[in-house]
């Protein structure tokens, strides 16, 4: 039950995490978007004429007063009037003033943006200045536009301004306002605004508890494996009789993957099907590179009898495709060398039809993966095409919506890679193979030798032979212990050359335990492309076996940004 409490913890934590950015942005706006400064001071409440410049008469500011409050009774929009003295008063900084004031007395209704503030700023002699206005989202999409309010600035305010009339003036420009704010435009703001509210506040966790459910729910019903008791205390196993290494990689991750295919190519090397040339320049070698037979890695296919056991379908599959590669010459160049991965790809799909017909899994595993892989795939551009359906409208609601649906989307993702379920008796394999994994680990960590890791008789149940603990410890991923038993054989070796009589060194990897002992030897060789042999290198090198190679030179680079989107504003100088 330890998946299964992950994927609740998981989904758990990014449903909170979702909603925490969310809420913390609707509180305090998006990081370096930050609230004005308070430039002006507190608004009265009910008040929304101010006249710190004395240029309104008694009887204009009570005019607006009343016609401001018949609109917002009428709509619920909010305005805001400001007429003050700034001597150092620029179209640009009087306009940013207007913004900073809608932001910071909040004019408008929150979630609807349907504020609108005109900025009035007088030189100290009260007749030349600036004029300007800044409206919210809401306001400008469902009254006037920009275009139109830049209109009665330029044929009702700024005229007035002009003549001496200002007062005159923003009676007539909001009397125009109350014109356009009607019941029917306000209903279709409120309506719209509304839908957005519903589709970001509830289709958004609706969305995201949906997706995430529905694979959550596929996941226990086809991906879930059977329980089955697994303790670090275990350290004993017994395998099944068609028990490979290359079949143990598919059970202990689930699928089949690159690392079963070099798994596979170790096993045919340890048997002595194939050998290893080079195997430390396999990810080294470029393609643009001059042909080396003596440098280059390659593999040779053996004709002498194996000194393994029988293979698995897959793995006689795969010998037969490596060696009509090799064609009558016997050895993989490098050229073709690079080919086997598309070669080999087959092989991955064979080895889990082998554990599906051994009774491990119900299903082969990829299958299920892919599918779900590009459901959560395609659920993510479908997430993307609502945020940015949510920036060109703009429709805030559909970008949370969006968002929400793209973080369903990656954890369908996440939960897809794990869409491989095994049998009861594959869970028992899975269990028993992670069993003999610690015991090969903790046997490993004291010996010095791998003759003496194969004289455990819990060893022995897999690795019998020390060509078979490393084949079974690189199959594990103890590539490191493995690597530091056999470097401890030749630091053996180095202190007492008398016991280089029957000391074990897989040959097959490519490198000889001689060749570290000759200090001198700094050329390739048939063998490697180095005298000193880095164990821990050739089994990271395997995986670079089938690759196609970069050339010499190759390079990128670039930068990406964004910006943002609001209201308007606009105005102009008299």
């Amino acid at each position: 039950m330890g998946v299964f409490r992950f994927f609740r913890v998981a989904s758990s934590v990014v449903f909170f995490l979702f909603w925490a950015i969310v809420i913390v942005v609707g509180v305090f706006g998006f990081p370096g978007i930050s609230s004005s400064e308070h430039r002006f001071a507190d608004p009265v409440n009910g008040q929304a004429v101010y006249d710190p410049a004395g240029a309104l008469d008694p009887g204009v500011e009570q005019a607006l007063e009343s016609r401001i409050d018949t609109i917002e009774a009428r709509s619920r929009a909010e305005l805001a009037v400001y007429v003050q003295v700034d001597e150092f008063a620029t179209p640009e900084s009087n306009l940013a003033a207007a913004q900073a004031l809608l932001d910071q007395w909040e004019v408008g209704r929150a979630g609807f943006d349907d504020g609108l503030v005109i900025l009035i700023s007088f030189e100290p002699n009260l007749v030349h200045g600036q004029a300007h206005y800044y409206a919210g989202a809401g306001f400008l999409r469902g009254y006037l536009s920009q275009g139109d309010l830049q209109s009665l600035f330029d044929e009702v305010i700024l005229p007035a301004a002009g003549q001496g009339q200002i007062g005159g003036g923003l009676i007539e420009a909001v009397n125009l306002i109350d014109a356009a704010i009607t019941p029917a435009a306000t209903a279709r703001l409120n309506f719209l605004r509304q839908v957005n509210g519903v589709v970001g506040i509830i289709g958004a966790p609706l969305s995201f508890l949906l997706i995430a459910g529905f694979a959550f729910r596929a996941w226990r019903r086809e991906g879930d494996d059977p329980e089955v008791l697994d303790s670090p205390s275990i350290l004993m196993a017994g395998p099944p009789a068609d028990m490979t290494p290359p079949l143990a990689t598919v059970v202990l991750q689930g699928k089949a993957t690159q690392h079963s295919i070099n798994t596979l190519l170790m096993e045919l090397a340890s048997t002595g099907r194939i050998a290893f040339q080079n195997l430390d320049r396999a990810g080294k070698a470029k393609s643009d590179d001059e042909p080396d037979p003596l440098l280059d890695p390659a593999i040779e296919i053996r004709d002498e009898a194996p000194t393994g056991g029988r293979l698995g379908g897959a793995e006689r599959d795969a010998w037969d495709l490596l060696r009509q590669q090799a064609l009558a010459t016997g050895i993989i160049s490098r050229e073709r060398l690079w080919e086997l991965n598309d070669l080999l790809k087959a092989t991955r799909g064979a080895l889990e039809n082998d554990v599906v017909h051994l009774g491990w899994f119900t299903r082969p595993p990829s299958q299920l993966i892919t599918r779900w892989s590009f459901i959560g795939i395609g659920e993510m551009l479908l997430g993307g095409l609502f945020v940015l359906g949510g920036f060109l409208i703009p429709m805030s609601g559909l970008t949370l919506l969006g968002a929400a649906t793209g973080a369903g989307g990656a954890l369908t993702w996440v939960i897809g890679q794990f869409m491989s379920q095994r049998t009861p008796n594959g869970a028992y394999v899975d269990a028993m193979l992670k069993a003999f994994r610690r015991t090969l680990q903790k046997t490993m960590e004291q010996a010095r030798s791998m003759e003496q890791v194969v004289a455990d008789p819990n060893v022995k149940l897999l690795a019998n032979t020390p060509d078979k603990a490393v084949m079974w410890g690189f199959a594990l991923g103890l590539h490191d212990e493995v690597a530091t038993v056999l470097q401890r054989t030749l630091q053996d070796h180095e202190k007492d050359p008398s016991t280089a009589t029957g000391v074990y060194y897989p040959l097959w990897l490519g490198s000889s335990p001689a060749a570290s002992m000759q200090a001198g030897m700094a050329g390739g060789s048939i063998f490697s492309g180095s005298g000193m042999p880095d164990i821990g290198g050739m089994f990271s090198a395997v995986g670079g076996i089938g690759s196609s190679p970069p050339s010499s030179s190759s390079g990128g680079g670039g930068f990406s940004g964004g910006g943002s989107s609001g209201g308007g504003g606009g105005g102009g100088s008299f």
